[in-house]
């Protein structure tokens, strides 16, 4: 999945000579935490959040008030680091965690196309675990050689069982590799009775809906 899966097309944006109360209470409106700041020409030169002008009232001169010649330039952030509509979400996620930001503007040629903020990756890796879906989760170890996946997804299938969800993870031991499943249209007996079958393989954690 591509950032331009996931993004806020045309985001609504600020001028750098623009009043930081005004986009405080356009952000509060709009329910975001950040808004992108562009020239007249709408390359991004800057990004305003909340926290920005909230921390700028608290440092001013005059703590807890924005003078009428206060504008969004004093308070944004700048140079921006931004992301292209074709990056893969997981190196986006991966440039907010490194800059340790929470959204990123989305350029493509010079000018903006849209935002896309931590909450929307959030959102795509639940749904890519399968959270909230009724189904058996199954996490299992198996020797990190060629056609493993290929043999647990198998054993899977005779016996009914669909998967609506997979992602691997690399354990501290080098030659193995962590998979965890979701799967439904099985009862977790049969499913784990299929699966420990397979040489090698190590179950490790169940999880068959139990609220927590």
């Amino acid at each position: 999945m591509l950032v331009r899966d996931l993004m806020t097309l045309n985001p609504r944006v600020v001028r750098p000579e623009s009043d930081p109360l005004g986009a405080m209470a356009l952000m509060k409106a709009r329910r975001c935490r950040h808004m992108p700041v562009v020239d007249e020409d709408n390359h991004v030169i800057g990004i305003v959040t909340q926290a920005d002008i909230q921390l700028f009232l608290s440092t001013s001169e005059s703590p807890g008030v924005i003078k009428r010649q206060h504008r969004v330039q004093q308070m944004m952030t700048t140079p921006v680091v931004t992301t292209e509509p074709n990056c893969p979400i997981e190196e986006a996620a991966h440039k907010m965690i490194q800059h340790q930001i929470s959204g990123l503007p989305v350029v493509e040629e010079g000018q903006l196309v849209g935002i896309i903020t931590k909450t929307d990756i959030f959102k795509q890796l639940v749904e890519s675990l399968g959270g909230g879906i009724d189904s058996i989760r199954l996490t299992i170890q198996v020797p990190d050689t060629p056609g493993q996946l290929a043999q647990v997804t198998s054993r899977i299938a005779k016996v009914g069982g669909n998967i609506v969800s997979v992602i691997t993870a690399r354990p501290k031991d080098p030659e193995r590799i962590n998979m965890t499943f979701r799967v439904v249209g099985v009862k977790a007996d049969q499913l784990f009775e299929a699966v420990k079958q397979q040489p090698g393989l190590k179950i490790l954690y169940t999880w068959t809906g139990e609220e927590c």
